[in-house]
């Protein structure tokens, strides 16, 4: 698998990850605010939308603080990367596919 920066990943995977919420019925998707990227993304995502011709589709940027689920990954794998017990105490929580 080819190495790429955030910036050629960032669109990639959005475009990737929307499609396939669309296609799927998913109605809403949360961003974790990124000031530094938030216009280009905002731009990225209306293209795809208009795109694809997912009209009922929403996003919405907001601070990790807005919603648990976009600091909870952070918690999980500042839990592995620390080891020892915290895999432990985490362990149940985590599903691998």
């Amino acid at each position: 698998m080819k190495q790429r920066s955030d910036k050629e990943a960032r669109p990639l995977s959005f475009s990737a990850l929307i499609v396939e919420a669309a296609r799927d019925g998913i109605g809403q998707l949360i961003i974790e605010r990124d000031e530094s990227v938030e216009q280009a993304d905002r731009r990225l995502i209306a293209g795809i939308l208009r795109r694809e011709g997912s009209a009922g589709f929403r996003y919405e940027h907001a601070a990790p603080h807005e919603h648990p689920l976009l600091w909870v990954s952070d918690a999980v794998a500042w839990c592995y990367s620390s080891g020892g017990d915290w895999i432990r105490r985490v362990e149940a929580r985590v599903t691998r596919l």
